[in-house]
């Protein structure tokens, strides 16, 4: 899925291509088109269309596609006077050409007249591995150190250097996923399947079906997205290679087909023998559909296998899912999530395997029904309303139980978010900070264990923080960057000390719900615990600061203050003068 491929393939099926998104072609052009214009170094991951931006403004500024096509790695044309120079991936370059080629842009970059301008595609290590190994004059330390403030540090270059910076990946996939669902469900090719005689039973049909119905279609793809942007949140990008490779699998994919992937031969067979079940684009979203080794080497699958989606469930689901058939109060329930969906719910499958795990038949037939349970979770997980009376929370069908309340925290960026959140947050962030069961929300209790051990266990109070604001102080969630949230810590109204800031990405929000509401998860407890050990120590240094501020104690005695849980949960202090 290169562009090149992509481009020789149009040519041979004569294919209508695909109109992805490119963000950034207007400010490209917008800068080549400027009186005074600046280089352009394009970078990002694998897969975020560089090569693509690339050539769109090759043919925006007078380029053929005829030469784009010749497959050179550097094109070059003429905007006006100036020399506009093409590198679609300085990877391909060899260590001489590549070598060559920064030296003259570190040269060009701080020419006033700039007459020769640059357009260089390359991922993030590569460019700056290539720039560090050609450190040989002060033009290219220069342009290393403008390359890392725009890249690294996320400020301008020094001045006088003439050149930008577009990272790729910094823009958010999860917008980019209703664009490339809506571009492939949408394509003109699909016109060709009218006179399909399996048209009705097609499992391909049915899955692109269900990616254009109204209520049902538009809540499965704003589940994903919120998958997707969940996991980006956490650090996990989704160029749009991968959500090309993430969206054709959701249509195509069936266990039994060849590679995994349907073929209209392989549809229509399998529509006619009653297998079209498996190709449930509910399972083909996790990789369900391909050998789990192939699965596991995938980008996407593996990211979103992250969210624990068909092996984490909930007692309620499991009874509706299990009894609902048989059991009076859940039938009517039963019938409208399951029996309604003819195609992937309750089909003839399902029902067997179900009634031969309930009268207790062989551990073959158990697994086989259990493996289909697995399935119905995560069909429910993109089906199920945000809140059912039976069922409870969908995100309980995840790892990220709490990642509703997160959404809804980083969506209200120019509003507090919901005070139970932020009560939440401070109870688990007091039960890590003194390793035990507090209750207390309206106080940040910042305790210690009066030695630098590892000990879990701080019984010494330094200081309680206050989490409404009141006298400078102030423990508040706020908008951080990349429509993240941030916890914020403030000491004092003229901030000396500065407040103390840390991004709640969703899995340490997760980690601090599931230790308010009584739990420490392994599956989130060491990284998680660390960094916040590590926040305890940045406000005890805080607190320090502001003590110091106040002046030395003075007489023959300090105090210790120990930290006491009373019945209910609340903490309170124990002074204890010691004479000197």
């Amino acid at each position: 899925m290169y562009d090149e491929s992509i481009r020789r393939a149009l040519r041979r099926t004569k294919l209508k291509p695909l109109t992805l998104p490119a963000q950034c072609i207007d400010a490209l052009l917008e800068n080549f088109r400027a009186t005074m214009p600046d280089s352009v170094i394009l970078t990002g991951t694998a897969g975020d269309g560089k090569t693509y931006h690339c050539r769109a403004v090759w043919l925006a500024l007078g380029g053929s596609d005829q030469d784009w096509d010749e497959g050179n790695k550097v094109q070059s044309l003429f905007i006006g006077d100036r020399k506009l120079v093409i590198v679609k991936d300085l990877s391909e370059l060899g260590e001489l050409e590549s070598d060559e080629l920064i030296r003259q842009l570190g040269t060009d970059i701080v020419d006033p007249q700039r007459m020769t301008l640059y357009l260089i595609a390359a991922n993030h290590g590569q460019l700056l591995e290539r720039l560090k190994a050609v450190a040989d004059s002060k033009q290219v330390d220069g342009l290393t150190n403008a390359v890392e403030a725009l890249m690294v540090t996320g400020r301008a270059p020094p001045q006088g250097t003439h050149i930008q910076l577009f990272d790729l990946s910094r823009w958010p996939a999860a917008d980019h996923l209703m664009h490339v669902i809506r571009e492939i469900v949408t394509h003109d090719g699909w016109d060709g399947c009218q006179d399909c005689g399996a048209a009705g039973q097609c499992p391909i049909l049915i899955n692109r079906e269900r990616l254009l119905e109204d209520e049902s279609g538009e809540r499965l793809k704003l589940r994903l997205q919120n998958l997707v942007r969940i996991s980006e949140l956490n650090g996990h990008h989704f160029p749009i290679r991968q959500l090309l490779v993430l969206v054709t699998n959701m249509i195509l994919g069936h266990p039994e087909a060849r590679h995994g992937l349907m073929t209209c031969p392989e549809a229509v067979q399998l529509a006619h023998q009653g297998r079209s079940d498996g190709a449930s684009l509910y399972r083909n979203v996790f990789g369900e559909n391909l050998k789990p080794s192939v699965a596991e080497r995938t980008d996407p699958f593996a990211k979103l296998a992250l969210f624990g989606v068909g092996q984490e469930t909930s007692n309620a689901v499991d009874s509706l899912l299990v009894y609902g058939a048989d059991d009076p109060h859940l039938q009517v329930r039963y019938d409208s999530l399951m029996r309604a969906d003819v195609h992937y719910g309750a089909t003839t499958a399902f029902a067997r395997a179900q009634l031969d795990y309930l009268e207790g038949a062989e551990s073959s037939a158990q697994a086989t029904f259990l493996n289909l349970l697995r399935g119905q979770r995560q069909r429910l997980f993109f089906t199920l309303p945000d809140s059912d009376p039976i069922t409870g929370s969908v995100w309980d069908l995840t790892i990220f139980k709490h990642a509703g309340e997160y959404l809804a925290a980083a969506e209200a960026q120019t509003r507090p978010p919901a005070r139970e959140t932020l009560t939440r947050i401070v109870r688990g962030l007091n039960r890590v900070f003194s390793g035990m069961l507090i209750q207390t929300a309206d106080q940040l209790v910042l305790a210690t264990s009066g030695t630098h051990s590892e000990t879990k266990i701080s019984s010494l109070v330094e200081e309680f923080l206050s989490v409404p604001r009141k006298s400078g102080e102030e423990v508040a969630i706020v908008a951080g960057n990349d429509a993240q949230i941030d916890l914020k810590v403030s000491f004092a109204r003229d901030d000396d000390p500065p407040p103390v800031t840390l991004t709640l990405t969703p899995t340490r929000f997760e980690f601090l719900c599931r230790v308010a509401d009584g739990a420490l998860p392994t599956s989130f407890s060491l990284e998680c615990f660390e960094d916040f050990l590590a926040l305890k120590a940045r406000l005890l240094s805080a607190a320090k600061c502001r003590q110091a501020l106040d002046g030395p104690a003075h007489g023959d005695a300090f105090e210790l203050c120990f930290l006491d849980v009373t019945d209910d949960g609340r903490a309170n202090s124990r002074r204890v003068s010691v004479r000197l």
